[in-house]
């Protein structure tokens, strides 16, 4: 393994990113550099073909908690019974406490107008758009817990995707992949069990 500063860090905010959902509105950074970091993040995550197809709507204040207060529970109660919903608001109470909300989305014209410019490929783009997201999404989230802050991934957007578009105007090409629920970690994440290294990658030959 590298014994670099560099790589130990890397390893060390990597290993450190984990499911946290206590979590509360304590600040870490002002909102203006908190925002300019996302769109940091979000930038340096790689696409096929360099396409960028990955685009970041982030919450914070009042419209954090209007996602979770009122957006979600309304799509939700489509979905579900009265005492369903009940159930549920606890939960989605807990996610309104945290400092913010990032919203992930790929531009599907954008993978449309590569599938015709790169017909060989085209039954790839859409599985790429969804590794160009995740990597997207995980890039956020090992830089926010580098500067302190705690994260959860939510998909709730199958239901509230149609009404953020009309909420903020976006274009009908773009398709929710997540949320992801940030703020001030006020806990612990749980225990996590790790199956065997030699399991999950494999190795075939060695430099000379």
């Amino acid at each position: 393994m590298a014994n670099t500063t560099s790589a130990k860090d890397f390893l060390q905010v990597i290993q450190n990113r984990r499911t946290i959902y206590e979590l509360s509105k304590k600040p870490i950074l002002a909102d203006d550099a908190l925002v300019q970091y996302i769109r940091e993040l979000v930038k340096e995550a790689p696409s096929s073909f360099n396409v960028q197809s990955s685009r970041v709507v982030v919450l914070l204040g009042d419209q954090h908690n209007k996602y979770w207060n009122e957006i979600v529970p309304r799509a939700v109660s489509a979905s579900v019974s009265d005492e369903a919903l009940e159930t549920m608001r606890p939960k989605l109470q807990n996610f309104a406490k945290a400092y913010g909300t990032i919203l992930f989305f790929e531009d599907e014209k954008l993978i449309k107008a590569q599938q015709e410019q790169f017909p060989m490929f085209a039954s790839g783009f859409p599985t790429w758009s969804l590794h160009a997201s995740g990597m997207a999404q995980i890039y956020t989230w090992s830089g926010l817990e580098a500067v302190g802050y705690g994260a959860n991934l939510q998909h709730y957007g199958n239901l509230t995707g149609e009404m953020l578009k009309k909420e903020y105007s976006l274009p009908e090409s773009f398709q929710i992949q997540s949320e992801m629920v940030f703020g001030y970690p006020e806990g612990l994440a749980q225990e996590k069990e790790y199956n065997p290294d030699h399991e999950r990658v494999i190795a075939y030959g060695h430099s000379a």
